[in-house]
């Protein structure tokens, strides 16, 4: 390892026996347990604001979360020899959730239930409040479009390009009609009240960061997006993320929904939300994105792959959409 990180870790009160490079981190086995060392690239100011949700959360009972770790001076970032800041946090021996596993995905979606009603922090009408759900759909058709354009102009195509016109109609419709729902509901009221209530979401609440414990016990890690707004967005963006690892199938879905919805209980308003989201089509906007991101000169065989796969699962989704809404809303 490093020279410069063993000058980091000297800083701490732990007693290293061994370590080893994971996702995104450096593993510490220590005598006092586990640990990572991450290079931290956000502000101290969010860092203070994520290290007081985790202690909320330890405060109501959610004991295993990755809580941050100060130094000997009572700092929580460490600089290394290049001033690249450095945060200690507390780890688990866990694996992380199986998204094929059913009985694991419900288990999950309850527990985001559990630590939504935890996750009340005083003091959000000081905050701004992010960008609105209404705004992203509407800036995400606006893209998409323009997107359309300059393919449709582009006077020779690739099989990408042509999938992306022949596909684009049917998604843009979703795109339009999911804006128009959103705007029938106020989405932009029901953020500022949640904002207003001080909830908070986890950001990234995703199969990488939930890890199971022994004696069924779950912990949460990687709270770097947090924030003040409806908390709703964190268990759409875990349904979606599973119903797409499983070609949308109807019964996992709808079981995931009722242990989310049966442990923390939602209005009629947020099904609906819930409902557009889903129907907004996120995944192929991102493949509209990166193609028009990314070097147009070439096809990427990767992004093509993705797009007939979302092709591929369109009937499936279609489907799903139609049957939950009775269960939604």
């Amino acid at each position: 390892m490093d020279d410069k990180i063993e000058n980091v870790i000297k800083e701490y009160p732990v007693h290293v026996t061994g370590k080893r490079r994971i996702r995104g981190a450096i593993l510490l086995e220590t005598k006092e347990g586990l640990f990572t060392l991450v290079n931290y690239r956000e502000s101290l100011a969010k860092l203070e604001f994520e290290e007081r949700v985790k202690e909320q959360l330890i405060g109501r009972g959610f004991a295993d979360v990755d809580q941050g770790i100060q130094n000997s001076q009572g700092e929580w970032l460490t600089k290394d020899n290049y001033g690249n800041p450095y945060l200690m946090k507390r780890w688990y021996l866990g694996r992380e959730c199986n998204l094929r596993e059913t009985e694991e995905v419900a288990a999950a979606a309850r527990h985001l239930a559990e630590l939504h009603g935890a996750m009340v922090l005083p003091g959000a009408e000081t905050e701004a409040v992010p960008e609105g759900v209404a705004d992203i759909i509407s800036r995400h058709t606006r893209e998409m479009k323009r997107v359309y354009n300059y393919i449709r102009n582009k006077k020779k195509k690739n099989d990408m390009e042509i999938h992306l016109l022949n596909q684009f109609k049917h998604f843009y419709e979703q795109a339009e009609m999911a804006g128009e729902m959103l705007e029938e509901l106020d989405g932009g009221k029901m953020e500022r009240d949640a904002v207003a209530q001080g909830k908070v979401c986890h950001g990234s609440y995703n199969y990488h960061n939930i890890l199971l414990l022994e004696k069924q016990r779950i912990a949460t890690v990687n709270f770097e997006r947090c924030e003040y707004g409806l908390q709703l967005m964190d268990f759409y963006g875990f349904l979606r993320k599973l119903m797409e690892k499983n070609n949308w199938e109807k019964r996992r879905g709808i079981r995931t929904i009722e242990a989310y919805q049966q442990s923390c209980g939602w209005e009629a308003e947020e099904g609906k939300l819930l409902y557009i989201l889903l129907l907004f089509p996120e995944k192929f906007w991102k493949q509209m994105n990166f193609y028009y991101n990314g070097k147009k000169a070439w096809m990427s065989m990767k992004n093509f792959d993705k797009l007939k796969k979302i092709e591929a699962q369109e009937l499936a989704r279609r489907k799903f959409l139609r049957e939950v809404k009775g269960v939604l809303f």
